[in-house]
């Protein structure tokens, strides 16, 4: 077996986590560090800043403004903010120990690190338009969400996040580029090379650790080969086919850590595993161990789908469908490889298009 089920408790204290994290998260990730207001003399002048320490421990400094009324009222203002949710906060990290205790998922500290750090940059948050956790953490949050616990077996430290480039100019840009985020955690990220040098990375990874972050964005129309600017990012991001199915309409939902949680976006299981199907027909020969992989993945979520979300199943098959007939004989063919050893599937299987 490559999953079991999580104990009617630990559901429903995933339920009342995820409520009480949205509710919270709502104007703002909860990722946001805690920290104090000081004052600095500048000229003879005092000026206000907010201060807290980041994931390395370094002490940061935000500027708030001069010292005068306006400034004093945005101090209590967020003085008032912080201590109507202080009661939310420790009821937050009870039912997050609680439900890890009952046998709820958990990424490991280092992936974590990450994505608290883009969660505190602007980059990780809930909503339409921000970046969206993709890949094997996703699949993680997704098990969470739907009450089963999978193997660390088919599990990995990579940290994938995506976001469409054309988004609405009213949502609020991140607070520094990805890249710079991961060089301020200090955890030794140095950028992968990509094939063409004259181009940006979107790959960094950590020396001697199994440890990676990727940056994508759908690819639409010819592939150029060349990276695209994505604003939900503020850096550039690798485009990849079939994306776009992946991250439309994601779901808000907490990640877990034995270090704390952050709110995150993640594709909608439905699409999660359609998805892995048409990636892992498209992997060359190369790859088939991964694309192997992703095959089992999307068995695990498919089979929970269809014993009790199936209508999420049949609304991603008829959006696939009608993505053409690429699409649909990938599909199929993927599919295929994994029906032979579960039968059910080939319920899934598309009309042949011509």
């Amino acid at each position: 077996m490559q999953s079991s089920p999580l104990s009617l408790t630990a559901r429903t204290l995933y339920a009342e986590a995820r409520e009480l994290a949205l509710a919270i998260g709502a104007a703002e990730n909860i990722g946001k560090l805690p920290g104090s207001i000081v004052s600095k003399t500048l000229r003879g002048r005092r000026y206000l800043y907010h201060q807290y320490r980041d994931l390395t421990g370094t002490t940061r400094q935000t500027y708030l403004g001069p010292d005068d009324a306006k400034t004093a009222s945005l101090v209590q203002r967020l003085a008032a903010r912080r201590e109507s949710q202080s009661a939310d906060l420790q009821r937050l990290d009870e039912l997050r120990a609680a439900f890890l205790a009952a046998g709820g998922l958990s990424i490991a500290r280092g992936p974590f690190r990450v994505l608290r750090a883009f969660a505190d940059a602007g980059i990780v948050r809930p909503g339409a338009g921000h970046a969206v956790l993709v890949g094997t953490h996703a699949f993680a949050a997704i098990g969470n969400l739907l009450g089963v616990r999978w193997k660390s077996a088919i599990m990995t430290q990579d940290v994938d996040v995506a976001a469409e480039r054309d988004i609405d100019l009213a949502v609020a840009r991140p607070d520094a580029p990805a890249p710079e985020v991961l060089v301020r955690l200090d955890m030794g990220f140095t950028p992968v090379p990509p094939l063409d040098l004259h181009a940006a990375s979107t790959s960094f990874r950590v020396r001697g650790m199994d440890l990676r972050v990727d940056l994508l964005t759908p690819l639409l129309g010819k592939d150029t080969g060349r990276p695209r600017f994505v604003p939900a990012l503020n850096a550039p991001a690798q485009a990849l086919r079939f994306l776009d199915y992946l991250i439309e309409a994601p779901l808000p939902v907490p990640v877990f850590s034995n270090f704390g949680l952050v709110l995150v976006n993640i594709p909608q299981p439905a699409r999660f595993a359609l998805h892995k199907l048409i990636v892992a027909e498209s992997r060359g020969e190369a790859f088939a161990t991964k694309a192997g992989k992703d095959r089992m993945q999307a068995a695990l979520v498919i089979e929970i789908l269809m014993e009790e979300i199936p209508d999420a199943l049949v609304q991603a098959r008829e959006d696939l469908a009608a993505r053409g007939k690429a699409w649909v004989d990938k599909f199929n063919r993927s599919l295929k490889k994994i029906a032979v050893a579960m039968p059910a599937l080939e319920a899934l299987r598309l009309p042949t298009r011509r």
